[in-house]
């Protein structure tokens, strides 16, 4: 019987890809084996590496003996064990981790990678270093700050970070709104770990900007011309503003009066960032007069301005809050009514009155207020 030709060459073109796609699968299974295999044989070594470390931590062996235990593994391995420990430990636990892992030969590697790896080995011995706190490596992850790679970047500054050195503060933060992508809410996040150490550099470099800006009424905008912050490199107001979340979220309580003198100066956006820095820090600095920012153009500072209230408790505000219940915007009126509502019986009356009044605004959301505070 004589074939197609057309059809014998569609059969050999199934039969082609057939192969293919077995070839293929089978490669995908092989891949999951050795995944699983590898797996299995770390969790293995885990264990054992768990019974030496604490014998370890605890005295029960000596560094030589430990260090003699675990040397010759693979490097990632020992990293990927060793990482939760260093994230919590501190103080004494974490030098006598930090020793061993010099012992071992684990930060030798990292810092031979950090010198003379390819972008990706750079980026993980940048955190794998910063991470053990490797001092003698700070001035090569300072070097990758300059990089043209932004996730290099990154990645220093994220092994800066978690060095707790503090001299990189202020060119890791410059760096992250230079060189990266990151808005100053992610670069908030990432200097968040260089801990409360770098509260006195935060409050020189804010000192510095409230000598150099203008002096300002409350609800004016000003120009950001005059800060110290080289402009070819980032925003001086999003510089600013970093470096004011940062002692909130420090809850540096010691930058307050600073903040107060700054406030006297700040455009919007900063009397923004202050008064979200107060929230955090639980306090406001004393004889802090909140009517004119409750009293601001600008809804937010408004806003903001009733929830920071419930800290001072100023019952000298109450009319202005009271005013504040017909504000145009809804999240206004209620953090209008729910400051009224935490100011005792003051507070409760002028909500019931303004509940029954005509005015439907201001009815509907002390309504409201009331019904949270009855639940």
């Amino acid at each position: 019987m004589v074939i197609d030709p057309y059809l014998q060459i569609l059969l050999i073109i199934i039969a082609v890809l057939a192969g293919m796609i077995i070839l293929l699968l089978a490669a995908m299974v092989m891949s999951r084996l050795l995944v699983s295999l590898n797996s299995q044989k770390y969790r293995l070594k885990t264990q054992e590496w768990e019974d030496i470390y604490l014998s370890y931590l605890y005295g029960d062996l000596s560094l030589e003996e430990a260090a003699g235990l675990m040397e010759g593994e693979k490097p990632y391995w020992l990293w990927k064990f060793f990482a939760p420990y260093l994230e919590v430990l501190d103080g004494h636990d974490f030098e006598k981790t930090k020793t061993l892992c010099r012992e071992i030969g684990l930060i030798h590697h990292y810092q031979k990678k950090l010198h003379r790896g390819g972008a990706a080995g750079k980026a993980v011995a940048a955190r794998v270093l910063g991470a053990l706190r490797c001092r003698e490596s700070v001035s090569e992850m300072l070097n990758l700050l300059h990089s043209k790679t932004p996730f290099l970047v990154w990645a220093a500054a994220q092994g800066l970070a978690k060095s707790k050195e503090t001299d990189p503060f202020f060119p890791t933060a410059q760096a992250l709104l230079g060189n990266t992508f990151f808005t100053y809410e992610g670069a908030t996040e990432i200097l968040a770990g260089f801990g409360e150490n770098v509260g006195p550099q935060i409050v020189w470099y804010l000192e510095k900007e409230v000598e150099q800006l203008p002096e300002v009424g409350v609800g004016q905008n000003i120009n950001s011309s005059k800060s110290i912050v080289r402009k070819d490199m980032v925003d001086p107001v999003d510089f600013r503003s970093m470096m004011i979340d940062l002692l909130g979220f420090f809850k540096y309580r010691q930058a307050l009066p600073l903040l107060q003198n700054l406030l006297e100066k700040a455009d919007e956006e900063t009397t923004v960032h202050i008064l979200k820095a107060f929230l955090n820090m639980g306090e406001v600095p004393a004889n802090l007069d909140l009517k004119p920012y409750l009293e601001h153009r600008y809804w937010v500072v408004r806003n903001f301005s009733a929830r920071v209230w419930k800290l001072t408790g100023d019952r000298q505000a109450l009319p202005v809050l009271e005013k504040l219940l017909s504000d145009q915007n809804w999240w206004v009126r209620f953090n209008a009514a729910e400051a009224l509502g935490s100011a005792g019986q003051p507070g409760l009356e002028i909500l019931k009155q303004k509940s029954a009044g005509d005015e439907q605004v201001a009815a509907a959301i002390s309504s409201y207020a009331l019904s949270r505070s009855e639940v």
